[in-house]
């Protein structure tokens, strides 16, 4: 669970907007969720997994290379949200949940983090890496941004706590994000 103060603001930002970082209008997310995308490829997944969905604007994208995709957000304001904007799609599911501690009992063919592993500490991501390790069954895709975090730790970091427990991941670097590929 991230530490509180980032919850709360996490939370903050929730309660003033269902879209606090223009996911659904700005220019430069459409480029970031191609370019995630891309990456990920065309499937098809039998069953994906998202941590950190915010309001589902990504995985209403990935949804239609999935047979089954559950995603979860530890902000209730955010998974309300993703419920709404994925309620047309039968195979998605969306829980309300933390990373590590509430991860679904599943075998993923496809992970994605995206934006969202900076937001743990380094026992949750290597709580999350053996998670990962035991029950991925096909990549995992990180999607971080390249600036400050305003959190203990920032992109570059928190993958390369991920790459102990999965080994060094394909990464390519977008300028103010980077895309980093286990698997």
């Amino acid at each position: 669970m991230p530490h509180k103060d980032t919850l709360d603001h996490l939370t903050r930002l929730y309660a003033a907007s269902d879209d606090p970082w223009d996911h659904r209008t700005s220019a430069y997310e459409a480029a970031k969720y191609a370019a995630t995308l891309r990456e990920i490829g065309p499937g098809p997944f039998r069953e994906a997994l998202e941590i950190g969905c915010g309001n589902g604007t990504l995985a209403a994208r990935l949804a239609p290379r999935c047979s089954r995709l559950t995603v979860m957000d530890c902000i209730p304001a955010a998974a309300q949200s993703a419920r709404r904007a994925l309620a047309d799609l039968p195979q998605v599911r969306v829980i309300q949940g933390a990373a590590p501690a509430d991860l679904p009992d599943l075998r993923p063919d496809l992970v994605l983090l995206s934006e969202v592993l900076y937001f743990l500490t380094p026992a949750e991501i290597a709580a999350l890496g053996r998670w990962l390790t035991d029950r991925a069954r096909g990549p995992v895709i990180a999607v971080n941004w390249t600036g400050p975090t305003d959190e203990p730790l920032n992109g570059a970091q928190a993958v390369a706590l991920l790459a102990h427990s999965l080994g060094a991941p394909d990464s390519t670097d977008h300028g103010d994000y980077r895309i980093d590929r286990f698997g």
